[in-house]
Parts: C-alpha cells; structure tokens; sequence
C-alpha cells in the first residue's frame, strides 16, 4: 500500500481525504502545507506537516506519494517544487463515476463523485473535476484546470491551462477557453474567451482582465 500525503489541509483536502479512504492502493499519511502553522488545522486527524518538513523527514521514495488539495491556483507552485525533486504524484477518481474507458489522463488529478466524462477526452496534470460534472466527447483539459461542481461541458471544447470554472456554469460546444481565464459560476459561455480575463453572465460577456 502506498502512503499519500495530500497538499493543503483545508476543505478540499477534507473531501479528497474521504476518496482516498474508499481506495485500498493508497493509505492516507498526513498533510503538508506551506508554512508551519499546524495548530490552525485541529479537526485533522492525521499529521500536518510544513514543506521544509516533509521534505526533510520524506525524500522522494517508491512508497511516498503526493496528490494537490488545494482547490485554486496557489497548489502550481507547490507541486512545481515537488515535481523537480522527484516525487510521484497519483489520481484520485471516485468509483462513483462514468468515466469513458477511451479517456486520456495524466497525473496529480482528482475527479469527485456524479461525474460523468464521455469519450475521447483528455485531461492534463493536477486538474481538479468536483461532483457531478458533465464533460462531453472530445474536450481537452489542460494542466492545472478547476472545475466546480455541477458545471456542463459540451463536445469538443478546449480548456487551456490554469481556468477556473465556477459551479454550475454551461459550455456549449466548440468553445476554447484561454490560460488562466476565470468563469464564473452560472455563467453559459457562448464564445470563445481569451486568456486571463473573468466571464460572468447568461451570455458569458468578459467582466475584467486578471492578473
């Protein structure tokens, strides 16, 4: 069995923490977050633990694993550290689940339970699907992605690196969503959106440029 530390110690990884208990490859460990301020996270029963830390009790061995539970962008940097030192890290996928056995996935992700992902999708590293999304034939899910919960996702939509999609929010198909653009939730995009701007509204019209 290989132990699992999850990054974050927050709601997310609260969630995250209870699939992983429904999957007998992986037993969790404990949690690791950024500085060492464990005293702020007392509902957590297994150690959490800093950066520097983990780092120096856990070098990057077979039987360590890692996976992000941070639900926004602050996990990229991170799991960028971890990865350069050589540390694996896995998918989560709860068993209740369609996932389409023509799919293409990388690594690091977590998809939630009530999600149903169709055919010929392909999804990055480190993308995180909450429950009960739908993700039509064909899309692409770049690195780094956050899907809320509840969002639809028609066929062959592009999603490029780093977006966020706020829950409940509708794509329509052949739509292209660019790095690092922020959808928000209940928005029904209808065009494609440029990198790095916010989208709001039924039509999704950009709202503002972010950083």
């Amino acid at each position: 069995m290989i132990n699992v530390y999850l990054l974050g110690a927050g709601k997310h990884a609260t969630e995250l923490s209870e699939y992983l208990n429904c999957n007998n490859e992986y037993q969790l460990a404990g949690y690791v977050i950024n500085q060492d301020n464990a005293a702020s996270h007392p509902n957590i029963a297994k150690p959490v633990i800093s950066l520097p830390s983990f780092l120096e009790k856990h070098p990057a061995a077979l039987n360590i694993a890692l996976i992000g539970a941070i639900g926004n962008y602050k996990r990229e940097s991170i799991i960028e550290q971890l990865e350069n030192k050589g540390y694996q890290f896995i998918n989560v996928i709860h068993q209740h689940n369609y996932i389409s056995p023509s799919i293409k996935i990388g690594y690091g992700n977590c998809i939630a339970p009530g999600c149903v992902i169709n055919a010929n999708v392909c999804i990055g590293n480190h993308c995180i699907v909450n429950s009960n999304c739908n993700i039509s034939h064909d899309c692409i899910l770049e690195n780094y992605v956050t899907i809320s919960p509840g969002v639809t996702i028609a066929g062959n939509v592009n999603i490029n690196e780093g977006v966020f999609i706020g829950t409940g929010a509708t794509i329509i198909p052949g739509i292209t969503i660019g790095n690092g653009a922020y959808v928000a939730a209940g928005a029904c995009v209808t065009k494609d959106v440029p990198p790095h701007v916010m989208v709001a509204g039924v039509p999704a019209r950009i709202k503002k440029t972010i950083d």
